[in-house]
């Protein structure tokens, strides 16, 4: 894996990534741009009807609570079916329960328990969007291509889900309408038009990349729908996961992260909207977290410079700490300083990411990609729902202030007590005694499914 990444940062930067990566990228874009208007929308939506920490606690825990339940699901559809079909029928699901949503909340009729069951509905739906997501990805573009293509897809991602659509969230809510809830459910519209454009540019592609044939056994198989089937499936890729160490302590070092900013991000409308500390409105608090959003589109033109020079192996080691530190400059009661947090935040989390991102899909089998992605990203997305609890239950207890200085401490501890390890070379035999693949065409040889 290392000498493909290291191939990839010596691809000529002005190479072209390919239709077939751009259409998919408008998909993913459109489909995250509204994604950050809707998450925005719905912690102000709940304000709206109560400003109980408890109760925006449990509308946190509904956003994030799919990730802990529908997770490991979406990874087994994943890899038994077209990721793209899987993205596009998942989007379309989010249509109905993001429409009545908008109507309820423009009518000024939105009970507190109905925003809390829409909301968990819609999360599950886009758990199966975002793990589809990343298993496409790999069969787009070339292995070599995937740090750029990776770097060009988040930046692009952050630009519009968290620096636009905080702001147009934050403004139509203020405005007190469910006008947000409405540009949602277009852009989910052009998510599932622009996927259906796909399929022609992906055969293209696939006709200049080694195809990957299942085998007979493993086809048949795919035909069953009974649930042992589908936990067969999954106990495959897991297998495969609890084998690859270096994985287990990346995802490690990803879910405690993960389980502060769910903590910070909770908590933060409190903190930050009048009567709060900061003193913000809601359209202020919607452009504070744009801060967040602009660290993460300035990374992302350098993103392959700062991974030639510094290499991917001490980036995935101490990018986590550095987060940590972020988190502790949110519990400063000063606007500058929060959102030079949040900057911070954006910057490293990008790089960061993209080092992991890249290795995963670099080192992980294509045809167990879905199963085994998904079993890293059910641990490291799975503690956002208990972040929102702790959250709460800080908040409540000993100050939002808490929340904050709690969730910095968590990422520095952690690399103290479990650092992760180097990353494996490319065909190394790793700690649990699984091939790292060194590119797609070992990946296929691997494992076949």
């Amino acid at each position: 894996m290392v000498s493909a990444l290291r191939r990839g940062r010596e691809t000529p930067e002005k190479e072209r990534l390919g239709p077939p990566f751009r259409i998919f990228q408008s998909a993913v874009v459109s489909s995250d741009l509204a994604d950050g208007i809707y998450k925005i929308a719905v912690p102000l939506l709940a304000l709206g009807i109560s400003r109980s920490a408890v109760a925006v606690s449990v509308v946190g825990l509904a956003v994030r609570l799919p990730w802990l339940i529908a997770t490991l699901p979406a990874g087994v559809v994943a890899d038994r079916y077209a990721p793209r079909s899987v993205m596009r029928w998942a989007s379309a699901v989010r249509l109905p329960l993001v429409a009545v949503m908008c109507a309820l909340a423009a009518t000024d009729r939105l009970p507190l328990w109905a925003l809390v069951v829409t909301a968990f509905l819609i999360g599950c739906a886009g758990i199966f969007v975002d793990v589809a997501a990343q298993s496409q990805l790999p069969r787009l573009v070339p292995v070599d291509h995937l740090p750029r293509a990776n770097a060009s897809l988040q930046s692009t991602q952050m630009f519009l889900a968290q620096l636009v659509g905080p702001a147009l969230g934050g403004y139509v809510i203020a405005l007190g309408s469910g006008g947000g809830l409405a540009v949602v459910v277009a852009l989910y519209v052009v998510t599932v038009w622009s996927l259906g454009l796909l399929p022609e540019a992906v055969l293209k592609a696939a006709s200049h990349q080694e195809p990957v044939r299942p085998s007979p056994a493993a086809s048949e198989d795919r035909k069953r729908s009974s649930f042992r089937s589908l936990v067969g499936e999954l106990g495959e890729g897991l297998r495969y996961f609890r084998g690859r160490r270096d994985l287990a302590r990346l995802a490690t070092a990803a879910a405690v992260n993960n389980l502060s900013y769910s903590m910070c991000l909770t908590m933060m409308p409190l903190w930050a909207v009048t009567p709060g500390r900061l003193g913000l409105s809601e359209t202020g608090y919607g452009l504070l977290l744009t801060c967040l959003a602009a660290g993460s589109i300035l990374a992302g033109p350098v993103t392959g410079r700062v991974l030639r020079a510094v290499g991917d192996g001490p980036v995935m080691r101490i990018g986590a700490p550095l987060l940590g530190v972020c988190f502790l400059a949110l519990a400063v009661p000063s606007v500058p300083v929060v959102a030079l947090g949040l900057f911070a935040y954006g910057l490293v989390s990008m790089v960061w990411n993209v080092a992991v991102v890249s290795y995963r899909q670099a080192t992980i089998p294509l045809p167990l990609f879905g199963r085994v992605n998904a079993a890293y990203r059910w641990l490291t997305w799975g503690v956002i729902p208990f972040g929102a609890m702790i959250g709460g239950a800080l908040a409540s207890t000993a100050g939002i202030a808490w929340v904050f200085l709690v969730a910095g401490a968590l990422p520095l501890i952690a690399a103290v007590v479990l650092p992760p390890p180097r990353p494996s070379a490319a065909g190394e035999r790793t700690d649990g005694g699984a091939d790292a693949p060194a590119d797609r065409a070992d990946a296929s040889r691997a494992a076949q499914d």
